[in-house]
């Protein structure tokens, strides 16, 4: 099941954690709260995501902002601070140029994102695709920040990235379903339709692909910027402190994307009510437990990226992201696959065989280089 499967891989993180991480900052049950709060949130909030745009495909912006908002409102608090008898916001540990650059890349990565269901992307592709960002940073942490893995490491993670890419392929088979669209009268129309649903889902892909390195390029850059101002504070306070001004600046793409926000919106708050006995708008309560469950799902991450190494998180996306995929399979009843049953066993059989690598010695920098000539 979903739930045994998930229990396992926490197992398997936990030694993939402790393998690849010098000093293990987590002790005790402490250690799995990231994964149980990454796991738990983020899986909830696909399924209340879902709902949303299974009333209204053009919702993703609102559902982006109401997330920001909401995650900012409860991050203000924990930032005011009383001086001299008067209430203001606490100054930032980590120069602001620092805030700056990780702000442009989580910024530019969540608006992206959100694009994509504009172009005939659906929930399980998008969260499938999302999942394939294992090979860009291990792409990126060899090439662009020194990290170095093992021959063993990287056939693993091949292996994994395989296994979320079969599930892509077995969801992807719906776009290319039907072969005599509109009938023999209507043959030409239908190709033209199903061509430009196909240019326009391949826009989709191509928008995908590159938050997918902007994803990883981000993952390696706050593995840096926690090193590089370490002694700023604990990991946990500059995680807050990250999480607070990238959601701050994230309002100010929205003021180009004011309109679609409204109307999706108005939509919302016009939806029927659940149920008689609560008299709000269905729309509004899956917003608000969207946000709710976002919330546990970001915080989670920026604990995860303070605590552990960037491919670990990464992993941890990756297969969070692939049992959100079953879950929304079974709760909606999207067409499953003989792929999918393949991921499986390439994504589990992936993240325990990794578990079971020893990571290679870090590269000496240039002065160590020196002292042992």
């Amino acid at each position: 099941s979903i739930e045994t499967g998930s229990k396992r891989f926490l197992r398997a993180v936990g030694a993939m954690g402790s393998q690849e991480d010098k000093t293990p900052s987590n002790a005790g049950g402490f250690a799995l709260l990231p994964f149980i709060m990454v796991f738990g949130g983020c899986m909830s909030a696909v399924i209340a995501m879902e709902y949303v745009l299974e009333e209204n495909s053009k919702a993703g912006n609102l559902l982006t902002i109401s997330e920001f908002a909401f995650v900012l409102i409860q991050s203000i608090p924990g930032r005011l601070q009383s001086k001299d008898g008067s209430l203001g916001l606490r100054p930032l540990s980590v120069p602001m140029w620092s805030h700056t650059y990780h702000a442009v890349l989580w910024v530019s990565m969540s608006v992206l994102a959100n694009v994509v269901f504009s172009f005939n992307i659906s929930v399980p592709i998008y969260t499938l695709f999302r999942s394939c960002n294992v090979i860009a940073s291990v792409l990126l942490g060899r090439l662009a920040f020194g990290q170095r893995y093992s021959l063993k490491q990287v056939i693993c993670v091949f292996v994994i990235t395989v296994g979320i890419f079969l599930g892509s392929i077995g969801d992807a088979k719906k776009f290319f379903a039907c072969t005599d669209c509109g009938g023999s009268a209507g043959n030409a129309e239908g190709k033209n339709a199903a061509d430009a649903g196909f240019l326009r889902w391949s826009i989709g892909i191509a928008l995908l692909i590159f938050v997918q390195l902007l994803q990883g390029f981000l993952g390696h850059t706050q593995a840096v910027l926690y090193r590089r101002h370490a002694d700023c504070g604990p990991k946990s306070e500059l995680a807050e402190e990250f999480l607070f001004t990238s959601h701050a600046v994230s309002f100010l793409p929205f003021v180009f994307l004011w309109d679609d926000v409204l109307a999706a919106a108005r939509f919302a708050l016009t939806s029927p009510p659940l149920s008689p006995w609560l008299p709000v708008p269905g729309q509004i309560v899956f917003l608000l437990l969207n946000n709710f469950c976002q919330l546990l799902c970001i915080k989670g991450v920026f604990r995860l990226s303070a605590h552990y190494s960037p491919l670990t998180v990464n992993i941890t996306l990756s297969v969070r992201k692939f049992l959100s995929v079953l879950l929304s399979i079974i709760w909606f009843g999207h067409p499953a696959t003989y792929f999918h049953g393949l991921a499986i066993l390439a994504i589990f059989g992936g993240v325990f065989a990794y578990s079971q690598c020893q990571s290679p010695p870090p590269a000496l920098n240039k002065d160590e280089q020196k002292k042992t000539k």
